[in-house]
């Protein structure tokens, strides 16, 4: 494996990392000359918003912990697919991948 495409491979694990965040950042920086980077950053975005959505939804509803753990899960999920991205392999998010497509 050449180191370039080791290291846009780890931008796959990085832009799920602060989700919304490091989405933004990669799919400016590095979207452009790629695009399976471009979804996966686009894809991260997602669920980051989804994220930020599900704890004042959860809080309203008094169940602010149960928010929390689901915001956890999405995000143990987002750097599943960013891990599997990395290894070469492509996992499509439902409804999110066809939106970002």
């Amino acid at each position: 494996m050449s180191n370039k495409n080791h290291d846009i491979q780890v931008l796959y694990i990085l832009a799920y990392l602060l989700e919304w965040f490091s989405g933004i950042i990669i799919f400016f920086a590095f979207g452009k000359n790629n695009k399976n980077l471009r979804r996966h950053s686009l894809q991260a975005i997602l669920l980051g918003v989804i994220s930020i959505i599900v704890v004042p939804f959860f809080s309203i509803i008094a169940i602010p912990v149960l928010g929390r753990a689901i915001v956890l899960l999405i995000w143990l999920y987002g750097m599943y697919i960013g891990f599997e991205a990395y290894m070469g392999r492509e996992i499509s998010i439902p409804l999110i991948s066809e939106y970002v497509k």
